[in-house]
């Protein structure tokens, strides 16, 4: 490419890249949503531009902890006293910025436009170099050579009050937590064929390799590509489905059996809503309900292309509903959560989300539990779900329920990734399976005239 042409792409990306940072860092917007609408509105932007464009700036949100430490003054001003406007900067400025977010997520292909924001802020090509195979030590510090900083602290890679939240507090636990949230997370995706293999030739067809999981069934990790899945023949035909490995393993701690009527409440896009259906092999019924109606039209088209009928849609604004009482075999609660489990995937939520938005979430939590819960038949299972790994809004929440609701128990089972016994809290963490980190807790509600037990009796366990 023309030395020219180059500079233009660098300049071009950069302050698109910057653009979108600070839509993120101070409106306090997911930063994919930013994206898209950057791209949006710049159609000209090809697919390298666009590729450069979202590498950076995730890589950049995603080291935010340390990389803010080169970042514009008026910037960190700004974001630290709530300003919602972008101040205006140079971008040279922010070139240090760009140039170490690829040091830290090193490739071996580097950009041109990188090069030229190297060359700019006269850094030397060896900085590459010398990130290829760095450990996370190494990162650190080639960083702080790099861009003169005071030793750097892994810790600084998440907000201080999360490590709190977490109840994180010993000096090992911190430091595993903080380097796998600088960890790229892979795509999991989960197929409905009877048959692994054919469905592993299918996507080699397309140019995806994958990867089975060892303990899940039909749970595939998608190796490296450069191929959109959505855009290939096996996903418009319905034979796989793309889903987080922690996402199924909640829907498997559900243990759905063919027949039975199950009510997926707070069902989102229904990732797990369609997990239930093919667990119960089409047979019986799953009503999802969600207060979001175009959710609930994507998933009546997931529905469809998936082929399950017995899938029903129905709004719910998280109110009582009496004429649901004693009504379903299995109600799940996948409740709205700051999704702090999903930090690894969203890098920008760390340092958007605040602790007065988990305090609201918990609020909100208890009270869709409350309301779900009597429509669970006596003898019926009660999952309550989140994508955090805050106490305050997982077992704290399934305590404060079980205090004043004697009629339902904690249910022993099993973690789907790792096989480990749990006393029915199961927070699936991401080293578990290199995946998102998942909160299930299983509540049986005692049979009439039945105490309601300590653990969950030998037979309801094998039929599970």
């Amino acid at each position: 490419m023309p030395p020219s042409r180059v500079a233009t792409q660098a300049n071009v990306c950069a302050d698109s890249v910057i653009r979108v940072l600070g839509r993120t860092m101070l409106e306090r917007r997911p930063a994919d949503r930013c994206l898209r609408d950057e791209f949006y509105a710049n159609r000209q932007f090809g697919s390298r531009d666009r590729r450069l464009i979202s590498e950076t700036l995730f890589s950049l949100l995603r080291w935010w902890g340390w990389l803010r430490h080169a970042a514009p003054s008026q910037f960190l001003d700004a974001w630290k006293n709530h300003e919602t406007q972008m101040p205006a900067v140079p971008r040279e400025l922010w070139y240090r910025c760009l140039v170490g977010a690829w040091v830290l997520d090193y490739t071996p292909d580097i950009p041109e436009a990188v090069n030229f924001w190297r060359r700019t802020i006269n850094v030397s090509p060896k900085v590459f170099d010398d990130a290829s195979g760095a450990s996370f030590e190494d990162c650190s510090s080639l960083l702080e050579d790099f861009m003169g900083f005071d030793e750097l602290n892994y810790s600084e890679l998440l907000p201080d009050w999360a490590y709190d939240f977490a109840k994180v507090t010993d000096k090992q636990t911190r430091r595993t937590l903080s380097i796998w949230h600088q960890r790229r997370p892979p795509v999991w995706i989960r197929g409905p064929l009877a048959d692994s293999r054919r469905l592993i030739e299918q996507l080699a067809e397309e140019d995806v390799k994958v990867r089975p999981h060892e303990r899940v069934p039909l749970a595939f990790r998608v190796l490296p590509t450069s191929t959109n899945l959505r855009a290939t023949e096996s996903f418009r035909h319905g034979d796989f489905e793309i889903q987080d490995l922690s996402s199924q393993a909640t829907a498997l701690l559900c243990h759905p059996r063919p027949g039975q009527q199950w009510w997926d409440a707070c069902a989102g896009g229904g990732g797990k809503t369609l997990h239930l259906a093919w667990l119960m092999q089409g047979k019986g019924s799953v009503l999802a309900t969600d207060i979001r109606l175009h959710k609930l039209e994507e998933l009546r088209l997931r529905a469809r292309r998936a082929q399950f009928p017995n899938i029903r849609c129905k709004e719910w604004k998280g109110k009582d509903m009496p004429t649901f009482r004693d009504r379903f075999d299995g109600v799940l609660v996948d409740a709205p959560c700051s999704c702090s489990g999903t930090w690894r995937r969203n890098p920008g939520a760390r340092w958007t989300t605040t602790p007065e938005d988990v305090a609201g979430c918990v609020i909100l939590q208890k009270q869709l539990l409350e309301n779900a819960a009597p429509a669970v038949k006596p003898g019926g299972l009660l999952v309550y779900s989140t994508c955090s790994m805050f106490p305050a809004e997982n077992e704290e929440v399934v305590k404060a329920f079980l205090e004043v609701h004697p009629e339902f128990a904690l249910e022993p089972d099993c973690n789907p990734l790792t096989g480990a016994r749990t006393n029915g809290f199961c927070l699936i963490h991401h080293q578990d399976g290199d995946c998102d980190s998942m909160f299930t807790a299983r509540l049986r509600r005692k049979a009439k005239g039945v105490s309601a037990p300590d653990n969950a009796p030998e037979t309801d366990r094998k039929q599970d």
